[in-house]
């Protein structure tokens, strides 16, 4: 069955409603989670991450009710709450309409919506979403804005949203939690190939491990034979992995020019590191939400790529175990004497 009811009438219900329970806020985010209440995600204040709070239904037995409630609630964190929390929908991203048929909701939103950076952009999607999952009568989110379709970093409309779609494991300290092998793919010391070194890297801080693999790029092994692939100072803006695809949305940094590696190698120890994560098959990269054809003289940084494993030259080696052992023996040896 499918409802649709004025978003105006409701939030000044709502409102209404607020104002009379509003001072049993505070006892009500101290307490453990009773039933019908939900979590609702709110931003912590450093906004690069989540703060929950439970919250109980006004209106648990109407999923359409609840979820204006959810969306109301989650663009007004009350203002003797923000040293705690903020708001999730930023200011300026107004809600126009919810619609559910069939267990798949429709949230519209204004024009604001666009205006968000990628990391804004993913923390509000990923609030709500989560936030309205939690309703009963709520199997998926979809967005649209003014009545299109939101469009991922590949240009292509985005779909119903579930648990499954975000790459967010822990539940309490941010959105990514992780840890995982990973062989990253650094230049050897001409830059005309690639150098493999298996480490393993934790997601933290809110960081993605396709993320943490750009970052852990600019940092060569200690010893290691090897320069870094990337120019100085890039940064990962988003990442989403998409039907075994990772789409990446990179600084504008990643266009400086590196002396004395290959453009190829730079693209190249992106790919085959991601990938080697597991999680896709194939990655590609945008450059601050736009598709960049040409990367110097790598054509195609556009298209959609896989590993080249010709470009390996050899695995960086670190001390092997009896070195270790040997060392961890001086080492005692002198704190006795």
């Amino acid at each position: 069955m499918k409802h649709h009811y004025s978003f105006i009438l409701i939030m000044s219900c709502l409102l209404f409603a607020g104002l009379l329970t509003g001072c049993g806020k505070t006892e009500e985010k101290e307490e453990k989670q009773e039933e019908g209440s939900i979590a609702l995600y709110y931003l912590n204040v450093e906004e690069d991450g989540f703060e929950k709070t439970f919250y109980k239904l006004e209106n648990p037995d109407d999923p359409l009710l609840a979820s204006y409630e959810v969306t109301y609630h989650l663009s007004d964190a009350e203002s003797s709450y923000k040293d705690q929390y903020k708001s999730s929908i930023y200011d300026g991203v107004i809600v126009n309409s919810i619609v559910i048929n069939d267990g798949e909701e429709t949230v519209d939103f204004g024009a604001g919506y666009r205006q968000l950076s990628p990391v804004k952009e993913i923390l509000c999607r990923t609030a709500v979403v989560k936030s309205l999952l939690q309703i009963e009568g709520v199997d998926s989110v979809r967005f649209t804005i003014n009545g299109d379709s939101l469009l991922g970093v590949d240009g292509s409309a985005m779909g119903a949203m579930t648990e499954k779609s975000f790459l967010m494991e822990g539940e309490d300290d941010g959105i990514y939690e992780d840890s995982r092998p990973v062989t990253l793919y650094y230049a050897n010391e001409k830059g005309d190939g690639l150098m493999e070194y298996e480490t393993t890297l934790d997601a933290q801080d809110n960081v993605s491990l396709e993320a943490k693999v750009i970052e852990a790029l600019q940092t060569v092994p200690k010893g290691a034979d090897c320069i870094s692939p990337l120019p100085e100072g890039v940064k990962v803006n988003q990442t989403q992995i998409h039907n075994n695809v990772c789409y990446v949305d990179l600084s504008q940094e990643i266009e400086n020019i590196l002396p004395g590696v290959e453009d190829k190698i730079t693209v190249y120890s992106m790919v085959n590191s991601i990938i080697s994560l597991g999680s896709a098959s194939s990655v590609q990269f945008t450059v601050n939400g736009k598709k960049v054809k040409k990367l110097h003289d790598f054509d195609s940084f556009h298209l959609l790529m896989t590993c080249d494993y010709s470009l390996s030259d050899k695995k960086i080696v670190e001390e092997n175990e009896e070195e270790v052992q040997e060392n961890i023996a001086i080492s005692i040896e002198t704190d006795e004497e």
